[in-house]
């Protein structure tokens, strides 16, 4: 009789598991807000250093390549000056967004590297959230059509693999 007992408590533990992964794999979804590889892309509307409001929506019909960074990054300090290279040689539409830093210290930084691309502040890390970056530099790839159509998570250290991303904007 235990052995039955005992057979009958494994079983429902097993149905109890099992119930609980469909569950967590139902209720796991991304909520539609959050940035998903093949996605549209999340707008967003942050002001740049000017104080200028810049939309995501301004690059609608371009595509473009988010930046998502801190000055006291070490692997984003290395990325953007390559960032900015690639941007002044082929004129893909960049945009940086600072994230949790004071103006001041990001146009310290801009000037410092003569960044020329637009560099827009995500102070409350609002859109760091949206775009589930979890650590930076975090690089996505936006098509012309709006849509996330590459994500790429930690230092671009090779020129080569930037223009590559690049290349996927001009290319949609």
């Amino acid at each position: 009789m235990d052995m039955i007992n005992s057979k009958l408590i494994q079983y429902i533990l097993l149905l109890v598991l099992i119930g609980a992964g469909v569950y967590t794999l139902v209720k796991g979804e991304v909520p539609r807000d959050k940035a998903v590889l093949g996605q549209a892309a999340p707008l967003f509307t942050l002001a740049d250093l000017q104080g200028d409001t810049v939309p995501l929506s301004r690059y609608e019909g371009k595509g473009v390549l988010l930046n998502f960074w801190a000055s006291w990054c070490n692997p984003c300090v290395n990325e953007l000056p390559l960032l900015n290279e690639a941007y002044k040689l082929t004129g893909v539409d960049v945009l940086a967004i600072n994230v949790g830093e004071k103006a001041e210290t990001v146009q310290q930084f801009v000037d410092r590297y003569e960044l020329a691309f637009p560099v827009v502040l995500d102070a409350d890390k609002k859109i760091k959230k949206q775009y589930l970056a979890v650590g930076l530099p975090l690089t996505i790839v936006i098509n012309a059509k709006g849509e996330i159509i590459e994500r790429h998570e930690g230092e671009l250290t090779e020129m080569a693999d930037i223009l590559n991303l690049m290349r996927k904007i001009s290319h949609d």
